[in-house]
């Protein structure tokens, strides 16, 4: 489920962060994308339906504890957010394998189901929390990258003795 969003009126702030150079463009474009995506994830984290009482195969709040987001730079110059729920490890998933005898299946602490509850199945309903937490969230995230970038901006700009607008 790959989504984006694309902001427009942005000009000014596009061309003040070409003027910074190549390592303050990374670090402050992943920083705000970071930060817009954490919006998302927080949301996610908020929607996302939690065990009442745990049982010998699943832990309460297990799929929450396990939604990540990470920001990158991609070869095109460009940055990308993603918010995801990250699975156990094969290292993990071996170790508990070989101290319960058990099927991976059967660890409590791996969210592989998420998309069972985020999706459906046959015969149980779609609970979504990572589309609805996006469609939420997606104004907030982009306003919250444009102040993260703007206000970097003006940090590095007031170095050199200018400044790009207000946040």
């Amino acid at each position: 489920m790959k989504t984006s969003m694309h902001m427009s009126g942005l000009r000014e702030l596009g061309q003040a962060f070409a003027a910074l150079n190549d390592d303050i463009q990374k670090k402050a474009g992943r920083n705000a994308v970071s930060a817009g995506a954490n919006v998302i994830k927080k949301e996610a984290k908020k929607l996302v339906p939690v065990l009442a009482v745990d049982t010998i195969t699943r832990n309460p709040g297990t799929i929450k504890k396990n939604i990540r987001s990470k920001a990158v730079k991609k070869k095109d110059g460009t940055f990308e957010a993603r918010v995801w729920v990250k699975g156990l490890g094969a290292k993990k998933i071996s170790a508990f394998k070989a101290s319960t005898g058990n099927a991976a299946k059967d660890n409590p602490d791996d969210p592989f189901y998420w998309h069972f509850v985020e999706f459906g199945t046959a015969k149980a309903p779609a609970q979504p929390f990572m589309r609805p937490a996006f469609e939420q969230q997606k104004v907030v995230a982009a306003e919250k990258i444009k102040s993260n970038l703007l206000n970097r901006i003006n940090k590095e700009a007031a170095r050199i003795g200018k400044t790009i607008g207000k946040a």
